[in-house]
């Protein structure tokens, strides 16, 4: 039995975020991506929300979509750290503790925390560079938190830029109050505020290395 156990082919997991203090009534899809349950695992003290990968699977809207809805189910978790799309992981034990305090890093730099989009959309064409970091040197500003993120476009459609906030949970509704009066007087740009989110963009790309295992459709 135990040199049978040993040549069973390794199980390969899906990741989609360490977190700490699963919701009580969590309720993630009853598959998720790669058709294996969605999951708890506890390993060296991290909670890691996986699920086995039965089938082949591939990046499509599907896909996307059962990933984003698990990571929406844990919004109440107290701490959320989200793997990017395709993570993938045959030594789950293995991988935690090659990078254990770089995953422990991460988890803490998020918690009690969520992330807020604000999308400036461009409603004149004349709108250049200058005027659009003015706008968001503005934003800045008036959200006044220590961690964000701004990225220009880099093919500008209606879309010219966005910004991202890690904002306390509890103080969403302030964020919102406080950056509403430089969205209301912007020229030419609409401010669409959107979230809260799980934090991508305040996650370590480090600490989430991984080796995709899913490729693009097609």
């Amino acid at each position: 039995m135990a040199e049978a156990l040993l040549r069973r082919p390794s199980a390969l997991y899906y990741l989609y975020a360490l977190v700490d203090r699963v919701p009580r009534r969590w309720r993630p899809p009853a598959a998720g991506v790669g058709g294996g349950p969605v999951e708890a695992q506890r390993i060296h003290d991290l909670t890691l929300i996986v699920s086995r990968v039965v089938n082949p699977v591939s990046h499509s809207v599907r896909t996307q979509a059962t990933h984003d809805d698990v990571l929406a189910s844990l919004m109440d978790a107290e701490a959320v750290a989200p793997m990017p799309f395709g993570t993938t992981v045959v030594d789950l034990p293995g991988w935690v503790s090659a990078r254990l305090p770089e995953l422990q890093a991460a988890l803490a730099a998020v918690r009690g925390s969520v992330e807020m989009t604000v999308r400036l959309l461009r409603l004149d064409a004349a709108v250049d560079g200058p005027h659009l970091r003015s706008l968001a040197e503005r934003l800045i500003e008036r959200a006044a938190l220590p961690h964000w993120r701004y990225r220009p476009a880099a093919n500008p459609t209606n879309v010219a830029a966005s910004l991202s906030f890690l904002v306390p949970r509890d103080e969403v509704p302030e964020f919102l109050a406080r950056i509403a009066p430089v969205a209301s007087r912007a020229a030419g740009l609409a401010v669409v505020p959107t979230g809260p989110g799980p934090a991508y963009s305040f996650v370590s790309s480090t600490a989430m290395s991984h080796v995709p295992a899913l490729a693009p459709a097609g």
